[in-house]
This record gives C-alpha cells, structure tokens and sequence, in this order.
C-alpha cells in the first residue's frame, strides 16, 4: 500500500534525515555483493552496452542496491545497460500521470505503487505480463506462481478482489490479468523500545494502557502520523480500522456509505484521537507528522511504540549513525482488535511501459531482477531493507525486520487500487485528519468521508450500477 512514504531515512540531525550516508551504505554492501551473484543470463560472458534501459523507481533504500547489482551484473552479463531514476514518493504518482497521459516512451519499466494500477492499467500504461510474450512464454524463467499471492496478487493483479484475498480466496483472483511483479514488499508493523518495553502489546487496548505509563520523561508512550498529506494518516487508521471491524468500501457494490462510517471505523478514530486527546500518550504534534517526523520520533528515542515500516526501515533502526536508540528497537505484529488483526499493506510492482521502446529488453530485465539469485543479493544488503516475494526464499531471511514481514503475511490488508483511488484517497486524508486533531467529531468526520466517497464511486464506469444502466 501506499507506503506513504516520502522517504528520507539516514542519520538523524536537527530533526532532520540525511539519506546521503544511508545510499552510500546501500551501494557499497551492494558492490561487495555483486562479485557474489552467480550468472542468471550467460555466466561468465561480458559485452559492451548496446540498449540503455531507463526504470522510474521510488526513492526506497533498496533502489540503490538495485543499480549497482544492474551495473555490475546484468549490464555486464546482457549488454544492457540500465539507468535508475528514483523520485520522492510525494512526486512519483504525479510523474507517472504526467507521462502516461502523454503516452510517454521515457522509461521502459515503471517501479509502482499498488494504489496506482488500477489507473495505470486503465490508461494502457503497463503491458499486460500473462501473455505469451511474457510470462506465458515456454523461455521464461520466472512464474507467477513463484510469490507468495497475499503480496503478488495485490500489487500485480488487476482487477484482485480485495474481500477475497483477505478471506485467503486466492482461486477467486487466480484469473485476474497480471500487469507486473513484485518489486519493494512493506507493511506497517509496531516497532518497540526494548529498553522500555518488555514485552510488545498483542492487543490495540493493551497498547494503550502500556503507552498510558510509557509516557514520562519527554519521551511518550505512542505515536501516529497524522498529517492528512499523501497517505500518511489513513495508513495508521487501516489497520486499526480493519481491526476493529471497519471497511473502506464494498467493492462488489461500491458502497462506501455503511462501510467506512461504520461502528468500527467510528470507534478506530475514536481510539486515535483520545490516546492524543485523553490519554495524552501521543504527541498532539503528531496531527501533522508524517513519514519522516514520526520515523525521526523513533530514531531519536522520543517514542516508546509506534507503527512502521518494514521491512523498508529496519535496517537503520541498529545504526548509530542513524539511530539515537540503536540496538534498543525491536519489531512485532501489528496489534489485534476486537474484530481480528490487520498490518498496513505498503508493496510496489514492476511493470513494462505499455508505450516503451525496448519491451523485450525491459522483460528481460525484470526476469533477472526477480531471480532467486538477485532477490537474495538484495536481501542480503541490510541497508537495502528489502526482503523478497519469493516463496523459495522464505527462509532466507537473516534480520528480524525481514522476519516481522513474513510472520504478518496472512494479515496484510490493502485499500482501493481502482482508478478513482486518488479522489478517494484524499477525501478521506481530509477527514481523517480533522477527527484526528479534533476539528470533527469521529462520527462527522466519516459520515463525511462517506457521502464523498458514495458520490465519487457512484461516477465510476466500473460501478456496477452504473454500467447496468
């Protein structure tokens, strides 16, 4: 999901993170690597560079170790060469809408969110991959069925029917076109002061009671991101509001109204405003923090607990030169509600251009890309903080930041990856911040969102009222 992330993770100064020395980290453990890789291409042959491959990649840790491994492998192994642009994720959604409504040919390959392909895929922006070009070529060297379907099904499927995929239906997508692998896997997890906390909280309550006593000393027991900006409040609602026995909508009828007002929904908006409001455990600040103030607040040891991502971050939560709390920063499950356990879904794709130059170039890049062989290079790269979709790689996992992933990959839950998920998504940042700092009540603030929501839904040509008429 959305890792609403305009990320910037490194050392932490004035409040401040400098990625300059985390990239650095990233592509020296990459280089060292890189001699390591066996050949998946032609082993032991090197060619000069005849095709250039341009990929537009969000600015995550592991793009980094991602070109080096390109530059010193595959472009030595291939003759092509390949070049990273990485972008913020703040801009990202809105470069690619700037390229593919001019059906640009830029870049061949676009690393995405799993929000953006239902629009991506509306605007013939990726080629679809379950074909006999691609993966339904008997050369192919990599299958679909080669990832765990919780991530890939998500984030590569179009159209994945969310409510099924939670229900572990998987055979109910299992016809879904396919329009990308996996690239970058996330989901929110609860990091914890292991100095402070001695056992991490299983339950949404206990979390709050614990962070009730955690807060003393400038230090407060919780926090949240607020900020109604990208995605960043509603990625800490979701997996309270799942939790607690919300939904966002009902896909099989676009309903919102009933859905994302509901008890559930209400009494998880609640819950957040009143550990700011009540309880005071969490920094009133936080109403307008997003990814980079509340990973500063862990980094710099002004929280006890808060949601997060991994395993993106996790590898500068040990690092001094990152961390004023390093090695005191463990990881667990995001906590259960009364309605069950949810963990923020924040993965990303890797697709072809439906306008690019070099498609069979761009295939071949992403078969290498996904092999066993580089999905354990990048794994084994803790600044990378990657960890792979691979089923076969499973237990390869060496940190316990990879470990928290694979323990929450039953219970990842996503929001909307249809083509009005922007209108939808902002709306609801709105409203959600609003309840958060206490301009609406929780009631106002989702009935709100949901008379939005209804109206935005009930123009959609996928609606199936509409298209009934």
């Amino acid at each position: 999901m959305a890792s609403g992330n305009g990320i910037d993770p490194g050392r932490v100064s004035g409040g401040r993170l400098d990625r300059r020395r985390l990239l650095k980290g990233v592509a020296a453990g990459a280089t060292a690597l890189a001699a390591s890789i066996p050949s998946v291409m032609r082993p032991g042959h090197t060619v000069a560079a005849t095709t250039t491959l341009n990929v537009l990649a969000l600015q995550w840790p592991q793009a980094p170790a991602e070109q080096e491994l390109a530059t010193q492998r595959f472009a030595k192994q291939t003759g092509i060469a390949v070049n990273i642009t990485q972008t913020n994720y703040g801009f990202m959604e809105q470069r690619i809408q700037q390229l593919v409504e001019v059906d640009s040919d830029e870049y061949d390959i676009y690393h995405y969110d799993s929000q953006w392909i239902g629009g991506l895929v509306a605007r013939g922006a990726l080629d679809r991959l379950d074909t006999p070009a691609y993966l339904g070529s008997p050369a192919a060297t990599v299958k679909f069925d080669d990832f765990f379907p919780e991530l890939s099904y998500r984030l590569a499927k179009y159209p994945a029917p969310e409510a099924e995929l939670a229900a572990g239906n998987f055979a109910a997508a299992a016809a879904a076109p396919v329009y990308g692998l996996p690239w970058s896997l996330n989901a929110q997890a609860l990091w914890y002061r292991t100095d402070l906390v001695s056992r991490p909280p299983e339950t949404w309550d206990e979390l709050r009671e614990m962070a009730k006593g955690l807060t003393k000393d400038g230090t407060y027991g919780m926090t949240f991101q607020g900020s109604r900006n990208a995605d960043y409040v509603t990625c800490d609602f979701t997996a309270v509001m799942l939790s607690f026995g919300g939904r966002f909508w009902d896909p099989a009828t676009y309903t919102a109204e009933g859905h994302i007002n509901n008890l559930g929904a209400v009494e998880a908006l609640r819950f957040m405003r009143q550990m700011v409001a009540d309880d005071k455990s969490v920094d009133p600040a936080s109403g307008g923090w997003g990814f980079d103030e509340r990973l500063a607040a862990i980094l710099q040891g002004k929280t006890a607990m808060a949601l997060c991502w991994v395993p993106l971050l996790g590898g500068i939560a040990d690092d001094p030169a990152t961390s004023t709390v390093a090695g005191k920063i463990a990881f667990a499950p995001s906590p259960k509600g009364s309605a069950g356990q949810a963990a923020t879904y924040g993965c990303q794709g890797s697709g072809i251009n439906g306008f690019a130059k070099h498609k069979a170039e761009a295939w071949q890049y992403l078969q290498w890309l996904t092999s066993k062989e580089t999905q354990q290079a990048l794994m084994d790269v803790p600044t990378a903080g990657f960890l792979s979709a691979r089923k076969d790689l499973k237990d390869a996992t060496k940190y316990p930041w990879q470990d928290v992933l694979v323990s929450q990959i039953p219970i990842v839950r996503d929001f909307w990856n249809v083509p009005e998920y922007a209108q939808l998504l902002t709306s609801l940042q709105m409203e959600l911040n609003l309840g958060y700092v206490g301009r609406k009540t929780p009631e106002e603030a989702l009935d709100s969102a949901a008379i939005i929501h209804q109206a935005i839904l009930d123009e959609s040509p996928d609606n199936p009222a509409t298209a009934a008429s």
